[in-house]
């Protein structure tokens, strides 16, 4: 049951990660187009992870944090699906 419970909060809260991805995308790679959503995983996103380098304005910081934020309880929820029983 615990599994169920998790596996349906996954699907959920991450609905609202393809729109912020997308806005991530767009800010680093400075691209509007729909190709952005299908590109390999490169250094800078990851780069970026854990950098402002590539934000210009408080806007953009802000969604940068919003976006680290976003994964970090992506992946705690995902963490638990996986290791709990």
């Amino acid at each position: 049951m615990t599994k169920l419970v998790l596996f349906v909060a996954l699907l959920v809260y991450g609905i609202p990660l393809w729109k912020l991805r997308y806005r991530w995308r767009s800010t680093l790679y400075r691209r509007s187009d729909w190709k952005i959503n299908v590109l390999p995983w490169f250094g800078r996103d990851t780069a970026a992870l854990f950098t402002n380098a590539w934000f210009r304005d408080d806007a953009e910081r802000q969604m940068a944090a919003r976006y680290r934020w976003y994964v970090l309880g992506y992946g705690v929820l995902l963490a638990g699906f996986f290791w709990l029983p």
